[in-house]
C-alpha cells in the first residue's frame, strides 16, 4: 500500500531572528500549533521556508529539529528538489535518515528541462531513495510543466504516491485524474487565482499542500478534507468562501512575505522575510488586517492568539 497523502498540510515559514539567523524556538512551537488544530502533516522546505535562501547547514539544522520536535505529534513532509539529480537524491536521503515521513519533489528551475527529461529527474530519484515521494508541479516558479501525462507514468512507480498541482491549468488536474483512472492522490496548492480546490476536490481530490493554513489550520483542514458526502461538500464550500479573503491575500505578493506578517501579528514572532525578499507593503498591510480582523483573527481570544501568546 503507497502512503496515503491527504488533508491539510500547511508549509511552514522558516522564522528568524532580528541577526537573521533561525529562530529554532519558535520553529518548535510552529510545529506543535500545526499538531494542536487540525493539520494532517506539515509540509517542510517549500518556497513558504524560503528553502532557496538557506544553506545547506541551516537546511539540516531545520529539518532535525522539526523532525525531533514531531515525533509522535504530526506527520512531516520534507521538501528535497535541487538543480541536479545527484543533489537531489542526497537530500532524499537526509530526509529519510531524519525520519520524514514523505519527500516533496518539484522540477529544477531556470532550466526549463524536457518532459522526459523531467520522467528521468523524478524516476531516478525514486529509484534511489526508497520512501515516499510527492511530485510538486509548480510551473510557474520553475519555468515547465509537468505534463499530466509524465505524471501518469510516475505514478505507476512504487515510490510516487502523490501530486500536488500548483499552476493555473485545472484541466491538467483533470486529466491527470482521468490518466490514472482516479487512483493516484491528487492535491492542490490553495492559491486563490489558480481557484483548484474545487476542483481537486470534485474530482476525487486528497486535499491541500497550502499556505493559509500555516495561519488558519483548523478552517484549512475543512477545506482540505477528502469528500465522504454531500455534507463535506457543503462544509467545504462555506469555508472556502468565507476565508476567500485571505486566501487571497496569502498570495497578494511573494509567498512567504504575507504569510510572515500574520503569523507577526498573531504573536507568532517569525522574524522578517531574508533578503531580497522584502517586508509586506504598507497598502497590503491595510488589507490584511481588515481581512483578519473581519474573521475574528486578532481578537485577544482567537486561538491564534492564544496559542501563540503562552509562554
Amino acid at each position: 500500500m503507497k502512503y496515503n497523502v491527504e488533508g491539510s498540510w500547511p508549509a511552514l515559514v522558516t522564522p528568524f531572528n532580528e541577526d537573521d539567523k533561525v529562530n529554532y524556538d519558535m520553529l518548535r512551537k510552529l510545529v506543535g500549533f500545526h499538531a494542536e488544530n487540525h493539520s494532517t502533516g506539515v509540509l517542510l522546505m517549500g518556497s513558504t521556508g524560503e528553502a532557496i535562501l538557506l544553506n545547506q547547514d541551516e537546511r539540516k539544522k531545520i529539518i532535525d529539529t522539526v523532525i525531533d520536535e514531531a515525533n509522535g505529534k504530526i506527520p512531516v513532509m520534507i521538501g528535497v528538489a535541487a538543480m541536479t539529480t545527484k543533489q537531489t537524491i542526497e537530500n532524499a536521503k537526509y530526509a529519510k535518515e531524519a525520519g520524514a515521513t514523505a519527500g516533496l519533489i518539484v522540477q529544477p528551475p531556470y532550466i526549463k528541462p524536457s518532459q522526459n527529461a523531467l520522467y528521468h529527474y523524478f524516476k531516478d530519484i525514486g529509484d534511489a531513495v526508497d520512501m515516499p515521494f510527492v511530485i510538486y508541479n509548480n510551473p510557474e516558479r520553475c519555468g515547465v510543466n509537468v505534463e499530466p501525462e509524465t505524471i501518469a507514468k510516475l505514478a505507476q512507480h512504487k515510490n510516487f504516491v502523490a501530486i500536488k498541482e500548483a499552476g493555473p491549468n485545472p484541466y491538467g488536474v483533470m486529466r491527470t485524474v482521468e490518466l490514472t483512472r482516479g487512483k493516484f492522490n491528487v492535491l492542490c496548492c490553495d492559491c486563490a487565482f489558480y481557484a483548484l480546490i474545487p476542483v481537486v476536490m470534485s474530482s476525487g481530490g486528497k486535499g491541500t499542500s497550502n499556505v493559509t493554513g500555516s495561519l488558519c489550520p483548523r478552517e484549512i483542514a475543512v477545506i482540505s478534507k477528502p469528500w465522504e458526502g454531500y455534507d463535506d461538500v457543503l462544509s467545504m464550500r462555506e469555508m472556502l468562501y468565507k476565508y476567500l479573503p485571505l486566501i487571497r491575500m496569502m498570495y497578494s505578493e511573494s509567498n512567504p512575505v504575507p504569510l510572515k506578517w500574520a503569523l507577526n501579528h498573531v504573536g507568532a514572532d517569525v522574524g522578517k522575510p531574508r533578503k531580497p525578499l522584502q517586508e509586506l507593503s504598507e497598502a497590503n498591510q491595510r488589507t490584511m488586517h481588515q481581512v483578519m480582523d473581519r474573521l475574528g483573527i486578532l481578537a485577544e481570544d482567537s486561538y491564534q492568539r492564544e496559542y501563540f501568546g503562552k509562554k
